[in-house]
């Protein structure tokens, strides 16, 4: 007998650690997964009443097929996150804004010409302090030079945006706007990971030829609403002026985070959102825009279905 001890203490210690392990993982992922096979709600009892019922085989491929739905969705919550889309109405069409009412009070902050030394990170310190997000176009350029700048960016959860490789205004051919735009598609992705169809056209021109192929690719071409018009004025306090001026529900907000000095932009900042958020308006990112806008569009119609325009007396 005693030359078998050692065989049934290794027995017993494999079982052991088979039955811990067993343990651990019926009670960390079994409940969780039987209520995502939908089970618990079927039968409409406790899990631990249903466990009991069914046979271990039955139970893991259960827990097996529960865990793998999570992993899928947190996969998908992921590509949502670095996915900057497009809603299909403005998909190769460009926006100024986009129709809300003071009953939804949302505006996006965009910048441009980043990522860049300074003064983008404390755009973010801002926008972090301020707990808002916002979008930066980014330029491939600066975007090689200072990729840890656009991590920082994409890490602080803001959209990004297409700003062209070298930031051109004259006039290019097809191959140059193909160049410029999908080389700086193809960096965003490789430095970031993130997908983005929105794009804004150096200085705004829309006929250098930039425009046209963005849009032929269903790019939503992006203009603003409010221009703080850094490239005219120095002071802070005129960029204020320039952008609460113009500020409405659903407006886009142009600013520089790159490019040059923005000492300027930087102090205008909080004082334009501190005054926006006390007018009522909250901040999302551009993509956050376009939902608001189609749920706002959704609720006009159901509320325009559900009470008719009367017809007054006499009008067939």
């Amino acid at each position: 007998m005693d030359e078998l001890k050692p065989f049934f203490s290794k027995s017993m210690v494999l079982m052991a650690a088979i039955a811990a392990i067993s343990t651990i993982i019926m009670g960390t992922f079994l409940p969780t997964l039987i209520l995502s096979g939908g089970i618990v709600e079927a039968s409409g009892k406790s899990p631990e009443i249903v466990l009991a019922s069914l046979g271990v085989q039955e139970a893991m491929k259960i827990r097996l097929e529960g865990f793998t739905k999570a992993i899928a969705q947190k996969q998908t919550d992921k590509e949502n996150q670095f996915n900057f889309a497009v809603t299909p109405e403005f998909q190769g069409n460009t926006l100024y804004e986009v129709a809300l009412d003071d009953s939804e009070k949302a505006i996006a902050l965009t910048f441009d010409d980043g990522p860049w030394p300074i003064y983008t990170e404390q755009v973010l310190d801002i926008l972090k302090e301020q707990d808002i997000k916002a979008t930066f176009f980014l330029i491939g350029q600066h975007l090689k030079n200072h990729p840890e700048i656009a991590q920082k960016v994409v890490e602080a959860g803001h959209a990004l945006g297409n700003h062209t490789w070298s930031h051109q205004y004259h006039n290019v051919p097809r191959e140059i706007a193909a160049q410029e735009i999908e080389n700086t598609a193809a960096l965003i992705y490789e430095k970031t990971g993130c997908n983005t169809k929105w794009f804004r056209p150096p200085g705004g021109v829309l006929t250098n030829g930039l425009n046209d192929y963005a849009l032929s690719q269903n790019y939503a071409v992006a203009m603003w609403s409010s221009d703080a018009r850094e490239s005219f004025f120095s002071s802070s306090g005129a960029l204020v002026n320039n952008v609460l001026n113009s500020a409405k529900p659903g407006g886009i907000v142009l600013l520089h985070d790159g490019g040059g000095d923005r000492t300027a932009t930087v102090q205008a900042l909080p004082i334009i959102i501190n005054e926006l958020k006390q007018r009522g308006y909250k901040f999302v990112t551009l993509p956050e825009l376009l939902e608001l806008y189609e749920q706002h569009k959704q609720s006009s119609l159901a509320e325009n279905t559900t009470n008719p325009t009367p017809v007054p007396d006499g009008i067939d």
